[in-house]
């Protein structure tokens, strides 16, 4: 005879059951759409459910199971009645199917007389005229809604004339968008093909995007935008689908413009791909572009625009004609590009008349739009904060009524933030003295100038380097040389054309360490304003095989993304050894990659390099024939006078008095490095004896300690006359 426990347990279960199935529906209630499982909705219990969760663990999973079991049969949408009235304890079902009937059939109180359904065997009433079995008229099913249209409208949030300094590219895109979009007959007449891809390469925040869209507003065409990052599915096929998708689309929109933005993240290097899933979207992308033909599509054109700041990382199938046929690089902009975009950015903004673009533009080197856009932001916001303050200097002056009794255990910044609300509150007062106007002053611009960092130059992009010609003090000759060659190229280029002649594309600044040829790099392209990249030779060297070369070539790609740039290589020896002496094959690969560059650079105006080294000797030959690094300039130690020069620049930066240069003359053989680490010992002799300005017994004690960096003079000497073609 079963126990008192195994005769409770039947009823138990069913009561369970019940409690159990209110949750689960109300779980499902919630997230509408998930699946739900037998260990999410455990979790969701135990995490939510104090009644529950106090059960047995297998006893509660099991109830889990048969309510998800009968909700699966009836697809989860049937509107079961809440239970009522006592349950009997069913039979042992059959089969695990009609155990789920049995517990739905129990739910519903039976009709006195009958036996419940499945109990006793008898099959249960069918369904007739779209009733259930007790008459109740069944709960329709709930439909997952149709998906909303997509809106293919083009932008209408930003226009064509807001985008400035960026007028080559505008061009460039007018020749390949307007006519063929809105005027393909022309080209079918003519049996000329539309262009049908164009990339836009370039550092990230110069505008790809931006005119992009901007054009597609201008258009007026149906515009499809496909962000690479969002067609990336974890399901296999998922992705080629919606590319699949996106392009049928175009087709039956056209004339229809698509922009693909960051493109690298789908369509990368199909040999150095991670996965399969990465070659089929390529594989997708390169048929999907080949089907876009006007011949195949009704003579309607379909255009495919794409950004990226990666271009070397796209596969080369892309690239090549009939697909990403036209490549247009954006690159960093210029002095009088980014006057425009300021304009163009303030273009709808309340500015000062005081505010000079021409001096914003001059101290912004490396900055591109979006930096530029930031400054205007920032400017505003500083305004903003100048008006908060001169609002709570009001308030404090005209004592704001506040409640004494209230006030008195105030903090300082709760009393603050009182006055301030009480003063924002009270408009009838008249405005801040000197804040009548809105505008936005240039002292605003040129308070949050300092702490914009340009992203080129966090991206590793080139920037403009503030040492001038007054930093260095000396080598007058040398800096002659470097005016004639680099200086006056990239600003009076007509003067060139005009003689007929090219500018030198690579000079070699070699001598004595700390002599100033770094310094005098920087100069140079300060003075010309051109981009400067800065590559020391061991920062490129690698030990995995092809990833030094890689190196090489990225430092000339963000050089023509930066035009007119100047590239500095400091320590070429590291770099460009004579192959001859090189200890693997991946220094000679690394050679030949540099010079195969610098045989690039005469039809590539605008780019120029500088190299620094005091190891010529030691330099491959094929790197100092003309047309390469065809000018060497010997930068040796300074003389008497140039020392003195040295000093007074050095001394410029600090309060020391400039008639302590003339200690200069005494220091025989000191190069610019050496005249550096004088003054540096001079500042701590007057530290250690006390005083608070240095004086000339400091740099008396400072010659007596600081030692020559330069030894062997005579073996530069030599090197010279075999070198050197120092005018």
């Amino acid at each position: 005879m079963p126990s008192k426990h195994t005769k409770s347990r039947p009823s138990l279960r069913q009561g369970l059951d019940r409690e159990v199935y209110q949750v689960v529906r109300k779980l499902q209630d919630e997230r509408e759409g998930e699946l739900l499982t037998s260990y999410s909705v455990y979790d969701w219990i135990k995490h939510s459910n104090s009644s529950l969760r106090r059960r047995p663990k297998p006893i509660l999973e099991d109830s889990i199971e048969r309510v998800l079991a009968v909700l699966a049969e009836e697809n989860g949408d049937d509107d079961i009645d809440s239970f009522d009235g006592d349950l009997e304890d069913p039979a042992p079902p059959p089969a695990s199917n009609l155990m789920n009937k049995t517990i739905v059939q129990s739910w519903t109180p039976p009709t006195t007389g009958s036996p419940a359904p499945g109990v006793s065997g008898e099959k249960p009433t069918k369904k007739r005229e779209g009733k259930l079995a007790d008459g109740e008229q069944p709960v329709k099913k709930r439909r997952k809604p149709a998906p909303e249209p997509v809106d293919r409208s083009p932008p209408t949030h930003i226009r064509l004339e807001d985008v400035g300094g960026v007028d080559a590219i505008k061009k460039e895109l007018k020749d390949h968008l307007v006519l063929p979009l809105l005027c393909p007959e022309e080209y079918a007449k003519r049996k000329i093909p539309i262009p049908r891809g164009i990339l836009l390469h370039g550092p990230p925040g110069c505008g790809k995007t931006v005119i992009s869209r901007a054009f597609a507003a201008k258009l007026g065409v149906p515009f499809i935008e496909i962000l690479g990052p969002s067609v990336v599915s974890g399901m296999s096929g998922e992705s080629e689908k919606q590319i699949r998708e996106h392009f049928e689309e175009a087709r039956r929109l056209a004339p229809c413009l698509i922009f693909i933005d960051e493109i690298d993240v789908i369509a990368p290097k199909r040999d150095t791909a991670q996965s399969q899933m990465e070659k089929r979207i390529v594989a997708q992308i390169l048929i999907c572009m080949d089907s876009l033909a006007m011949e195949a599509n009704d003579g309607k054109p379909v255009i495919v625009l794409a950004a990226t700041n990666r271009p070397d990382s796209l596969d080369p199938a892309l690239r090549r004609g009939g697909r990403f046929d036209t490549e247009i690089n954006m690159g960093v902009p210029n002095e009088p590009m980014r006057e425009s975009i300021l304009r163009a950015q303030t273009r709808d903004i309340h500015v000062a008349v005081d505010v000079d673009f021409a001096i914003l533009a001059k101290k912004t080197p490396g900055f591109v739009g979006a930096d530029l856009r930031d400054l205007v932001g920032k400017a505003g916001t500083w305004s903003m904060d100048q008006y908060r303050e001169a609002l709570e200097r009001q308030a404090t002056e005209t004592e704001v009524d506040m409640d004494i009794d209230q006030a008195k255990d105030y903090s300082g910044m709760d009393k603050s933030i009182t006055r301030l609300i009480e003063r924002v509150k009270n408009k009838d007062q008249p405005r801040p003295i000197g804040f009548e106007d809105t505008a936005i002053s240039m002292r605003a611009f040129l308070e949050v100038l300092p702490g914009i960092q340009p992203s080129s130059k966090r991206e590793g992009f080139a920037t403009i380097p503030d040492t001038t010609w007054q930093d260095i003090g000396a080598l007058e000759e040398v800096r002659a040389e470097l005016q004639t060659a680099i200086v006056e190229p990239i600003k009076n280029p007509e003067r060139f054309r005009k003689v007929g002649i090219l500018a030198p594309t690579g000079i070699l600044l070699w001598g004595p360490p700390g002599c100033g040829k770094t310094l005098l790099a920087k100069a140079v392209a300060n003075e010309s304003k051109a981009n400067f990249i800065s590559v020391k030779g061991p920062e490129l060297l690698n030990k995995y095989v092809g990833e030094s070369e890689r190196a090489v070539r990225q430092v000339f790609q963000r050089a023509r993304s930066s035009i007119p740039c100047v590239i500095f290589f400091d320590e070429l020896d590291a770099l460009s050894p004579k192959r001859e002496d090189a200890l693997s094959d991946s220094s000679a690969r690394v050679v030949n990659t540099l010079l195969t560059e610098l045989d690039g650079l005469s039809a590539r105006q605008g780019i120029y390099v500088i190299a620094a080294t005091n190891r010529p000797d030691i330099i491959d030959p094929a790197m100092l024939r003309p047309g390469r690094l065809e000018t060497l300039l010997f930068v040796g130690l300074p003389g008497e006078q140039e020392r003195v020069d040295i000093l007074k620049a050095l001394i410029q930066k600090t309060p020391i008095h400039e008639e302590f240069a003339e200690i200069g003359r005494r220091c025989g053989n000191f190069s610019g490095a050496d005249l550096g680490s004088l003054l540096r010992r001079a500042g701590q002799s007057a530290l250690r004896r006390g005083a608070e300005v240095v004086e000339l017994q400091d740099f008396e004690h400072a010659c007596e300690t600081v030692r020559t960096s330069v030894v062997d003079i005579q073996k530069y000497e030599r090197m010279k006359g075999k070198l050197a073609s120092r005018i």
